[in-house]
């Protein structure tokens, strides 16, 4: 049986899929196949994104040379005490790298490959655990135990972890090129932090405690209902 991409843009199916089963209703939505686990693309994406960690990474750490500036305005998260210089690349810099060694750890360790050389500088640490998953990225995006699991926030499956830090470090030096700004707030958070980044197949909510990804038409979908509900109580 083939198996159906775990990857954002089959949202919508696995939706529709969910409700068929509690409902008996049928759906005419097809998914994109994996080929075996992940589709084409998906895999293609993630091999791209992970061979581009560390020259990003390279440019996250010279953020630290200027220091972190404080938020002096609005009114969430603001602060009159600087951080300390370089706090938050240091911060980002620890997720990654410690995102990179865990899933080499892991993948070792099912594997049952030699445990990876420690004691080692961050950068050399960094860069064989990408030239490491790179050679081992197809057994992982197929045999790792959270393959399967769907692209979303906080997911296990290691397609969307890279796909995370990969989006985390664009965000952070100015290189996510937006297509658009959606003026409606996030479904499930409800704040004004939906984004889509250029050649991205999906809107994905910028609170970090959210991390929602819609796919166009779930986002068209959502905006006609909040203009319909909208309509309904300037009627009212």
């Amino acid at each position: 049986m083939p198996i159906a991409c775990p990857g954002t843009h089959n949202n919508a199916w696995r939706r529709a899929e969910t409700e068929r089963k509690a409902t008996g209703l049928d759906h005419d939505l097809t998914p994109t196949w994996g080929d075996p686990m992940h589709c084409g693309y998906c895999s293609e994406r993630t091999r791209s994104q992970l061979a581009e960690l560390p020259e990003l990474l390279a440019a996250i750490w010279l953020e630290a040379t200027h220091g972190t500036r404080p938020k002096t305005t609005g009114t969430v998260n603001r602060t009159t005490t600087p951080a300390w210089p370089g706090e938050a690349s240091r911060l980002l810099t620890d997720h990654i790298v410690g995102g990179l060694l865990d899933l080499e750890d892991d993948v070792r360790d099912l594997q049952r490959l030699n445990p990876r050389v420690p004691n080692q500088r961050e950068g050399t640490l960094a860069a064989r655990a990408v030239s490491f998953l790179s050679i081992h990225l197809d057994w992982t995006l197929e045999h790792h135990p959270m393959a399967d699991e769907p692209h979303q926030h906080l997911s296990g499956n290691p397609a969307s972890q890279i796909h995370g830090w990969h989006a985390a470090a664009l965000r952070f030096t100015h290189r996510d090129v937006r297509m658009d700004h959606p003026q409606v707030p996030c479904p499930r958070c409800d704040l004004l932090a939906l984004y889509r980044a250029d050649g991205d197949d999906y809107i994905e909510c910028r609170n970090i405690e959210c991390g929602l990804l819609l796919t166009p038409d779930e986002y068209e979908a959502y905006t006609r209902a909040r203009a319909a509900e909208h309509a309904r109580k300037a009627a009212a």
